[in-house]
Parts: C-alpha cells; sequence; structure tokens
C-alpha cells in the first residue's frame, strides 16, 4: 500500500466546518461534535480525541445496561459507534489507530444492533472466497405511511441497498436507512472491498456491479424479503457503486445515487489531500501515482450496456468533492431513464439538506419498488 504523510498542511478549522452538518446529519450529537473538535489542536489529535468521546458513552452506555435500561444503552453505543468511526475514518496514516478505531466501531454497533428500532441482523455475503459483513433490518408496522410492501405491510418486504462511500462504512449509513424503513421498505448496508472490516482484505472495486451481484443473492436466499423489488442508493462514492449496480445487475430495480461521480480520475486534482490518502490506501495503491491511475479505473465509462431502469441523481451546486457536470454526465448516461434534481444550497450528499433530501429519495425509491410488485 502507499507510503502516507502524516504531516499533511490540514487546517483544523477548515475540517470542522466542512463536516459539521454530515457528523450530525448522521448521529453525532451537536454537542459531541463541538466538545470534540474543541479538544483538537492539530490533525494528529483527531483520532484519540474523538475515540475519548467514544469512550465516555461505553462507559455510559455500561451504566444503563447494568441498570437494565437495554433501549438506552443500545441508544448510547450507537454514539459510542459513530464517534469511533469518525475518528478513523479519514485517519488513514496511521493504521494502528485506525484498526483499533475500526474495531471498536464495528465492537460498539454489534452491542447497539440487536436493540435499536428497527434492530439490525448481522449478515455475511459471499464475495471473492470471502465474507463481505453487513446489517438487514426489516420494517414494522408502518408508521402513518402506506408502506411499499402492500396495504398490510406484510413480508415479503422490497429491499434497498445503503450503499457507502470513499470513507464511510456500514455503521455510518444507521440513519440514513430508517428513511427506507418508515416507508415499509428493508435496507441491507455492508462494507464492501476497500470499506470497513474488509478494507485491508480487499481493494476498492471499480465495476462494483460484482459487488451487488453478491449481495442480491444474499437477499434472494431470504424468504422475508420479496427480490424482485431490489432498490441501490449510494452516498458519494457509494453513488458511483449505484449506478454500477443499476446498469451492471439485472436484479436491480431501481438506483438512487446521491452526490456521487461518473468518473473519478476527472475529480482527482480537486479531492482534497485526506481524500487522495485515504483511496491510496483503501484501493491498495504502491503510491500517489498509482493511486491516481487506480482511479481513473472509477468511470461509468467502462460500465456495460445502457440502462434500462430508472435512476436518480441528487446533488448539491456547493459540492467541493464532485463538481456538478459529475452529476450531469450520471444523469445524461441513464438517458431518458435518468432523473436530476441539483440542490442550489446543497454541500456534498446535501448533509446541509438531509432534512428534505432523504424522504425525496426514500419517496422516489418507494414508488419505484411499488410499481414492481403491483
Amino acid at each position: 500500500m502507499a507510503t502516507l504523510t502524516p504531516g499533511l498542511d490540514v487546517s483544523v478549522s477548515a475540517i470542522v466546518q466542512a463536516w459539521r452538518a454530515r457528523f450530525v446529519e448522521n448521529g453525532v450529537p451537536l454537542d459531541d461534535y463541538e466538545r470534540t473538535c474543541a479538544r483538537i489542536v492539530s490533525w494528529a489529535d483527531w483520532c484519540a480525541e474523538w475515540e475519548q468521546t467514544a469512550a465516555e458513552h461505553e462507559a455510559e452506555a455500561c451504566a444503563a445496561e447494568r441498570q437494565g435500561r437495554h433501549l438506552t444503552a443500545a441508544e448510547l453505543w450507537l454514539l459510542a459507534a459513530l464517534a469511533h468511526h469518525y475518528a478513523k475514518f479519514l485517519f488513514v496514516h496511521d493504521t494502528d489507530q485506525l484498526r483499533r478505531a475500526q474495531a471498536r466501531a464495528v465492537g460498539a454497533y454489534r452491542h447497539a444492533a440487536p436493540h435499536l428500532p428497527w434492530p439490525c441482523e448481522r449478515v455475511g455475503i459471499g464475495y471473492l472466497g470471502t465474507t463481505l459483513p453487513g446489517y438487514l433490518r426489516l420494517p414494522d408496522v408502518p408508521h402513518g405511511n402506506e408502506p411499499a410492501g402492500g396495504a398490510a405491510g406484510d413480508a415479503p418486504w422490497p429491499v434497498v441497498i445503503v450503499v457507502p462511500g470513499l470513507d464511510a462504512t456500514k455503521e455510518e449509513m444507521h440513519r440514513f436507512q430508517e428513511v427506507f424503513l418508515r416507508r415499509g421498505m428493508a435496507t441491507l448496508s455492508f462494507d464492501g472491498p476497500g470499506q470497513g472490516e474488509v478494507e485491508f482484505d480487499l481493494p476498492i472495486q471499480p465495476d462494483w456491479e460484482v459487488v451487488a451481484s453478491a449481495a442480491v443473492d444474499e437477499l434472494e436466499m431470504r424468504p422475508e424479503i420479496d427480490s424482485s423489488r431490489v432498490g441501490v442508493a449510494g452516498v458519494s462514492l457509494g453513488g458511483y457503486y449505484a449506478a454500477r449496480a443499476a446498469i451492471g445487475e439485472p436484479r436491480v430495480t431501481a438506483a438512487a445515487c446521491l452526490g456521487g461521480c461518473y468518473s473519478l480520475g476527472d475529480c482527482w486534482a480537486e479531492l482534497p489531500p485526506l481524500s487522495r490518502q485515504a483511496f491510496a490506501m483503501r484501493s491498495h495503491s504502491a503510491d500517489m501515482a498509482a493511486a491516481e491511475t487506480y482511479a481513473r479505473r472509477i468511470t461509468m465509462d467502462s460500465a456495460p450496456g445502457p440502462f434500462v431502469r430508472p435512476m436518480l441523481v441528487v446533488h448539491g451546486r456547493q459540492d467541493r468533492l464532485f463538481g456538478e457536470d459529475q452529476a450531469r454526465r450520471l444523469a445524461d448516461r441513464a438517458g431518458h431513464h435518468g432523473t436530476l434534481v441539483m440542490e442550489d444550497n446543497g454541500d456534498h450528499v446535501c448533509h446541509s439538506l438531509a432534512y428534505r433530501v432523504r424522504p425525496m429519495i426514500a419517496d422516489w425509491m418507494a414508488d419505484q419498488l411499488r410499481l414492481r410488485g403491483a
């Protein structure tokens, strides 16, 4: 793997401003964010300080468990998992710290998973002789919405594969999944090649349709899932993965790309240094030149065949990673099957507008999956 530089010229104040919406919209309390970031003087402090915040929540979770308050404990374990995840998500130059934080994030989330609303069942997806770890969540009685699975909301349910991006993992997708669950769709999120629990074992996969195929194979074996109605929703680089799934895996019904890219290589020079380093590590590249070459393999130009299923592309005009031309190219690639929504005030992945963008995507997906079974 690439030799990465620990002493990047990183402005912590700029990072704190840029990442606030992402952390908070994915479940980190604003107080956690402000208190933790206030302790961080340099990038070298980032992982350790977020680990301290995670440890505080773990202690609170253990205290709640001793009192028999299992839901409260689960909620606190989830906060701990998010803090561990964000401790290491771009802290790739120090693999010892990264591995410790990753393992703790997984452990904390596994404590939380069975006890939260829409409990998370840990599943394994067979892929290239190994297993991609993930979580399957099933909708319960609908909360004031007509479910996508039928008038009574009974199984088998349609399902949405919720796909993380370059620096995300299945644990970070927890809150995004819930807009689908509330509308009667099951969700599956997992660590694919270059992500989370398998990032050191498998490099990023440019032709992600083969990963999607393995996931759908797993879903076809689940009697509670209607595998004829499979949506894919991806964020950031996961938006590219969702587009590849929609064009290359015929069992996918529809795809939504939130803040995705058409060609990572075309964006390479403008990516923040931390993102380029993360890609180098997670693509298992020997050096940064090799990473740029690898990034040029991440392109829809190599995707097989034309689009024959609907794809929604949602993008923020204030996106500092992928320009709006990337979104337009994605939508154009889908032809008349593509729908493009540009948000004037949206940042990367539209975290700044998550309160309405995520429900919009979930409503669109519910419409696509309901039509399939009608």
